[in-house]
């Protein structure tokens, strides 16, 4: 369902189609995409995310992309995560993942910082895997200035708070290679 807004309650949900119509009249040339989070895996709200974008996409509705935020706990990147971007992807459209951090439980522990590469290695290898995925943007780089709002959970950036690189950047690189 769309947030409580005083757009879908005048417009229901015509006021996305709106929205890319007007952003693409006033450019032509931008790529225009629809971002969320929650959708990161198939899941209920991914699948209405589906169903909106590909109804846009057969009115001809000018969407070029979608976005992923992707800020996850330990251990908790979707098992589907690149089976939904790839069904994104079959919609020929762009997909990108957005705002990726993956924060553990604190305190943090070797175990902790080793499982965390291995799930930004995931994260980014998911989109390595389909063509149309089109890049990996994370949210900030340091725990230094790092932004959480589940307490007791931090320390998701790629590097520490003296900006000391953490393994998730040597297995980010080996996907990246």
């Amino acid at each position: 369902e769309l947030r409580d807004s005083i757009f879908s309650r005048t417009l229901n949900s015509s006021f996305i189609e709106e929205a890319f119509r007007t952003a693409h009249a006033a450019d032509p040339n931008a790529k225009l995409y629809i971002n969320d989070y929650d959708v990161e895996g198939v899941n209920k709200k991914s699948d209405a995310l589906y169903a909106l974008v590909k109804e846009l996409k057969g009115k001809g509705v000018p969407v070029h992309g979608v976005g992923l935020q992707g800020h996850f706990k330990e251990n908790e990147i979707p098992s589907t995560y690149q089976d939904n971007i790839k069904r994104f992807a079959d919609l020929r459209l762009d997909v990108a993942i957005t705002e990726l951090n993956i924060r553990y439980k604190l305190p943090g522990s070797a175990d902790k910082i080793a499982k965390q590469a291995q799930d930004y290695s995931h994260a980014f290898s998911a989109c390595m895997n389909v063509d149309r995925c089109v890049g990996v943007t994370v949210w900030g780089f340091t725990d230094k200035y790092s932004y959480c709002s589940d307490k007791g959970y931090g320390e998701q950036q790629l590097w520490t708070q003296d900006y000391k690189p953490k393994p998730a950047v040597d297995a980010v690189d080996k996907v990246l290679k």
